[in-house]
């Protein structure tokens, strides 16, 4: 797998890989949003990952997604492994090297706050995603089971399990009553374009990196990340060179190493043909 003394390189999915006008979506109804074809990479950076594997270099998806929600499209970059659900899930190659899942009594007890909150949120799991909306919206991602109330979620759940969720279109103000809870069992993390990540603490893209490079048996020299948003704060520290997207939130530019073009400018290419990894 890769040369011996290849770099190993970590790629946040979307606003990285793929390019998102979040402002267009966010103006988009749930019906449109279902819409929408599967998201692709350009031809550019389909190019950039054949090239990555030809100079042995390995690469790996590090994404909020959880692996069977991860399209054929990013799939079809020939990935040598990926760190799926913001770093609950790991595997390199075929081996599945991390799997972390929100205990039970917990998931039922975040989902009866929510609900009583009136705060709509998306479970998502390792094989289903059930979106609890107590607001009355429908479900607006592809293939995920609807919820109005806890008890829905009692139900729907108990065949299967979950190790984050999110909310989308949710302001600060509206988890003021639930901010203690929240802070003693999830951290939080901006995806953009109006998307909140909760996921259970110690688990992160950072924790799923290292992981990675402990199966590998590599230490972080050589290492790079790249990412646009909060959730991939937490590679910063995983890798020898985070690389933060021209489109990235601020706070993840100014931690960065360096700081490429945007997503829709093929930023990832021209970052690896600067670090002469390609």
């Amino acid at each position: 797998m890769g040369k011996k003394n290849g770099a190993v390189a970590f790629f946040d999915v979307d606003g990285t890989l793929v390019w998102h006008d979040y402002e267009k979506m966010r103006a988009m109804s749930a019906e449109e949003r279902r819409e929408l074809p599967p998201i692709k990479p350009s031809p550019a950076v389909y190019e950039a990952f054949s090239r990555m594997r030809a100079a042995g270099n390995l690469t790996f998806i590090c994404t909020g997604r959880h692996l069977p929600f991860i399209p054929q499209t990013i799939r079809d970059l020939n990935p040598d492994g990926f760190v799926a659900g913001a770093g609950a899930f790991v595997c390199v190659g075929d081996r599945v090297v991390r799997a972390e899942f929100i205990e039970r009594d917990l998931l039922l007890e975040t989902a009866r706050r929510f609900a009583a909150a009136g705060v709509d949120i998306t479970l998502e799991g390792d094989d289903d995603n059930v979106e609890l909306n107590p607001s009355g919206r429908p479900a607006h991602l592809p293939g995920s089971r609807l919820a109005r109330t806890a008890e829905d979620v009692a139900e729907l759940t108990v065949a299967h399990r979950y190790s984050k969720f999110c909310s989308n279109g949710v302001e600060e103000r509206d988890l003021a009553p639930l901010r203690d809870f929240i802070d003693e069992h999830y951290t939080i993390c901006d995806l953009q374009g109006g998307v909140l990540e909760f996921s259970m603490r110690g688990v992160d893209k950072g924790t799923g990196i290292e992981a990675t490079l402990a199966c590998l048996g590599r230490g972080r020299e050589g290492t790079f990340a790249f990412g646009d948003s909060e959730n991939d704060l937490s590679m910063r520290a995983a890798v020898e060179t985070f690389v933060a997207m021209g489109n990235a939130l601020p706070n993840v530019r100014e931690v960065a190493d360096y700081v490429t073009l945007t997503a829709a400018e093929d930023g990832v290419p021209a970052a690896l043909e600067h670090f002469g990894l390609i």
